[in-house]
């Protein structure tokens, strides 16, 4: 596992991406580890260790036909982002868009809190889509700025993170 958490580390963007061959693809970052990283690490597992928290990672469909949720259940979502050209986003269109979030809508009629992160513009591309959908509920902007191997200007890019409380 830290060899794991050492390729996310110093991969370039904190990216893991693997080949055919199953070797890992990226080249060395602009991040590294360094005091702020063990700072927020240290952070992380103060917080986790004493509280009675489960991980899933799978498809969301599966995920949430398969589990009964309770009261104080919280369900946090990143998907690929419909305006982004990223390797892992290569699957997802507008049909996928519009089925997660009618999930969330019906997540949120059952009263489980959910937080859902995704970019509602870049440059010129805009996903209205999600930008019409997250009006209904609250709407934190997040700060970021995306840096790829050729080009490491600042861009226009709106992130944001959705919750419904």
């Amino acid at each position: 596992m830290s060899a794991l958490y050492l390729l996310l580390i110093y991969g370039f963007n904190r990216m893991l991406r693997f080949n055919a061959s199953g070797d890992f693809n990226l080249p060395v970052g602009n991040v590294d580890l360094n005091k702020n990283v063990l700072t927020a690490l240290t952070n992380y597992f103060d917080f986790v260790k004493n509280r009675d928290l489960t991980f899933f990672n799978m498809d969301y469909t599966n995920f949430l036909s398969c589990h009964t949720f309770k009261q104080h259940d919280f369900i946090y979502l990143d998907p690929p982002y419909l305006i982004s050209a990223s390797e892992y986003n290569k699957y997802w269109n507008v049909e996928e868009e519009k089925k997660l979030l009618s999930c969330l809508d019906e997540l949120n009629s059952q009263k489980i809190k959910w937080a859902i992160s995704n970019m509602v513009s870049s440059n010129t591309k805009s996903n209205f889509l999600f930008a019409s959908w997250m009006k209904k509920y609250n709407v934190i902007d997040i700060k970021s700025n995306y840096i790829s191997f050729n080009d490491n200007s600042i861009k226009s890019i709106k992130e944001v993170l959705i919750t419904n409380y």
